[in-house]
């Protein structure tokens, strides 16, 4: 029970993936507003992906499923942000 509760506490911890902050993405001659303005059209597209296959398993296949969501997400947030000449800083 106790590595149950540590898994779904991990999982929780790991959360949302999408970092909004315009200090982690530059682009030339850009200002945080517009950066701003461009993560949160890139993060739109990004959760406009939806959910995926819902096989209604329940348990620890829904927890796998929703973290393969957020891995989908977050590839599209970043395919759209590199689209838009930005530069991801580390």
């Amino acid at each position: 029970m106790k590595i149950l509760l540590v898994l779904i506490v991990a999982v929780l911890l790991a959360g949302c993936t999408l970092d909004l902050g315009a200090a982690s993405w530059k682009k030339r001659d850009t200002f945080a507003p517009q950066v701003t303005a461009d993560e949160y059209a890139c993060a739109h597209d990004a959760f406009r992906i939806g959910p995926g296959l819902d096989l209604v398993l329940g348990g620890l296949l829904d927890v796998l499923r929703l973290a393969v969501q957020e891995v989908r997400q977050a590839s599209a947030f970043d395919r759209c942000m590199t689209s838009k000449d930005y530069a991801k800083v580390d």
